[in-house]
């Protein structure tokens, strides 16, 4: 019942719900300003909410109606609401969530759901802005709502040892603990929107945890040996996936910017040293920079995704690559360090 307490805190979802669309008068970051949504969007927005498309409290087939801006977010609405919840999402395989814009049927669609998931992805935070003004009835939940977001990872030719530096990262559904956190906020979420179902997202958010744990400990055996290491990677993504067992993410690029040729040299000499062979590269991006050091150290770029949907599976997927790329590499010692 801790979960349907939670749920019915007004005050709580409230702050959630504000925290999440942030403020119209906030800053924005030079880097982040080309995220804003165009005029044609505004728009559609507009438009969609005068001819009544408003949001509805079930779809045609009695279901929920329900957006999530990525897949993974996507995957856990569709796991804790089961068939209770119709699941559109925003970003698609392979399309760049920095710079993403929503098609006019996304839009249309948006207009008529009752919840939306978000992150806190610019491309989110600059879309429901404008939404919230003419949907009003479409409650906005922040997964990432509880979670202590890490700074962005710099390009490691940039490294300030005297502490983190750089905006928050959004990328919080690739830590296993966090993961737990953010399903527990989708499972809120829908028992507020639709108590009759309560016990049955329960139950399914019970499920899900268990198979967080469970893919938590086998990462957790599977990276023990290396923990210390470095792993290389173009865009800087995985850096909560990082902390959960004790990596290092070093970042090539990060808001757009790739490294001038003397801070290229000095990066090349610094994989080299570590021994490193891989260089990882999201389908996101271009590799050609990725390629050219994977060159240079006489290694290969390997692709790693962290939008794929079922992020449970792909949680996995990235430990064993990262373990692979680790195989020339003698493992670190970790006294005291026990198995789970």
């Amino acid at each position: 019942m801790r979960l349907i307490e939670r749920a019915f805190c007004d005050s709580c979802l409230a702050a959630a719900g504000t925290a999440a669309c942030g403020s119209a008068g906030a800053a924005v970051p030079a880097a982040a300003k080309r995220l804003y949504c165009p005029l044609w969007l505004v728009g559609l927005v507009v438009l969609f909410a005068g001819c009544g498309q408003t949001s509805a409290d079930r779809s045609d087939d009695g279901r929920l109606p329900v957006f999530a801006g990525i897949p993974p977010l996507a995957y856990l609405v569709e796991q804790i609401g089961g068939p209770h919840v119709a699941v559109e999402v925003l970003v698609q395989p392979g399309q760049d969530p920095h710079t993403f814009e929503p098609t006019p049927r996304q839009v249309s669609a948006l207009s008529r759901a009752k919840l939306f998931f978000q992150i806190g992805m610019p491309f989110e935070n600059a879309l429901l802005a404008k939404l919230r003004q003419s949907t009003p009835r479409m409650t906005v939940i922040d997964c990432a709502a509880g979670v202590e977001k890490r700074a962005m990872d710099q390009p490691c030719f940039e490294h300030d040892h005297s502490g983190h530096r750089g905006t928050p990262d959004p990328h919080v559904w690739l830590s296993p603990p966090l993961l737990k956190v953010q399903a527990e906020n989708v499972a809120a979420a829908l028992v507020r929107a639709d108590p009759a179902h309560a016990d049955d997202y329960e139950r399914n958010l019970a499920a899900l945890l268990g198979r967080i744990d469970a893919v938590h400990r086998r990462i957790e055996r599977m990276l023990a040996p290396y923990r210390g290491r470095s792993f290389y990677v173009f865009h800087p993504g995985f850096g909560y996936f990082a902390d959960a067992y004790g990596l290092e993410e070093e970042a090539i690029e990060t808001g757009g910017r790739s490294p001038a040729p003397k801070q290229l040299r000095a990066l090349i000499e610094r994989a080299r040293a570590e021994g490193a062979k891989t260089v990882f590269v999201q389908p996101q991006f271009d590799p050609h920079g990725a390629r050219t050091i994977a060159e240079a150290i006489g290694g290969q770029i390997v692709p790693i995704d962290g939008l794929a949907k079922n992020v449970l599976q792909n949680l996995e997927n990235i430990a064993a690559k990262i373990e692979r790329s680790f195989a020339g590499l003698a493992p670190a010692s970790t006294p005291g360090l026990s198995e789970r």
